[in-house]
């Protein structure tokens, strides 16, 4: 990719917004090279960052192509993947028609166990990470048979799933950093919101205890309702001439979108994570889970056995409950074109 780039700009191509590539250290003993960078330059990434794009085992097979996006990224993967090869090239063209073709078309949440935790859970920046695997699984993981040899022989030969993953990963980036207005859907949030929670218990847990569940709703519809305003008046302006300002303001709201979930004191007793949408689940830290200091204090409280903690519990459950309700009424004020949306 990097050479690519070279090539790009050896020809005169000056891409609108800055392209950084990194390399962290020490992501296996803690992920800590780029938590220590975010932590370094967190006031300049949140004001400026616009996403975070994510390769940690570009590939361990060739059948099964496995995003992993915050929502608002979730449609600019799809048209990437129309654009990349299919490693499975003698049954399809490109790896979109692969990966509608198999049974696991999906984009999945981010949790953490990758470099992207930090972008997510502390800075509020979009994310995307990129993998393919095969079948049978990855049984050489962090073993001394996870090599080179092992990936060009067994695993991806021809290395096509992992020239795949970067043409996914180029198309990404050129698309960000080229377009005039960021190629970020917020409808797709909306979505995304009532989907996972009309999927859940929520509001029978919520009911069984005689809470009041329908401040998260509200809100959400609320979010969803001008998500839907935003992405038309965007629609529009593709249509009109614009001032630099007048682009400026719609992209920024897009980047304020996610910076409106971070709550800066963090989840119940993991400070660090301050993404109340999206940081990983206390119970799986490897899997993400939408709400996950609401939906962890619920199974914390519905597993409690001690009558005098159960309320305890659900007193925190409360508080979560709000707090989930809040960051989605500033979201949803960050899509409005109100100065001061109420």
């Amino acid at each position: 990719m990097a050479q690519g780039l070279k090539k790009l700009s050896d020809n005169g191509w000056k891409p609108r917004r800055t392209i950084v590539l990194a390399s962290w250290g020490a992501e296996e003993q803690g992920i800590i090279g780029s938590t220590e960078f975010v932590e370094d330059y967190l006031t300049l990434l949140q004001e400026k960052l616009v996403t975070y794009i994510n390769v940690d085992v570009a590939s361990s097979g060739q059948q099964t192509f496995a995003p992993k996006s915050t929502p608002n990224l979730r449609l600019l993967i799809e048209e990437a993947a129309g654009r990349a090869s299919a490693p499975l090239d003698t049954q399809f063209t490109t790896l979109l028609e692969q990966w509608t073709d198999s049974s696991n078309k999906r984009i999945n949440e981010l949790g953490s166990g990758s470099d992207f935790a930090a972008f997510i859970n502390m800075a509020g920046v979009s994310c995307i990470d990129l993998t393919m695997h095969g079948d049978p699984k990855y049984f050489t993981y962090h073993t001394e048979y996870d090599n080179f040899r092992w990936l060009s022989k067994f695993a991806d030969p021809g290395m096509k799933s992992t020239k795949a993953v970067s043409e996914v990963a180029a198309v990404i980036l050129f698309e960000l950093a080229s377009q005039t207005l960021l190629p970020l859907n917020s409808v797709t949030y909306g979505a995304y919101l009532t989907e996972k929670i009309g999927q859940s218990s929520l509001e029978k847990d919520l009911a069984d205890q005689g809470i009041d569940g329908s401040i998260l709703t509200k809100a959400i519809e609320r979010f969803s309702e001008n998500a839907q305003a935003f992405e038309e008046r965007k629609d529009a302006f593709l249509n009109q001439k614009r001032t630099a300002v007048e682009i400026r303001e719609l992209n920024d709201k897009m980047l304020l979108l996610e910076r409106s979930f971070i709550f800066p004191h963090g989840l119940p007793g993991r400070p660090q994570n301050m993404n109340v949408l999206f940081a990983p689940s206390s119970l799986n830290s490897y899997s993400g889970s939408v709400f996950p200091g609401l939906f962890d204090s619920i199974t914390l409280a519905k597993e409690e056995e001690d009558p005098e903690l159960q309320e305890t519990r659900w007193n925190q459950v409360k508080r979560e409950l709000t707090i989930a309700a809040w960051v989605t009424k500033a979201a949803a004020r960050a899509m409005s074109n109100s100065v001061f949306p109420s």
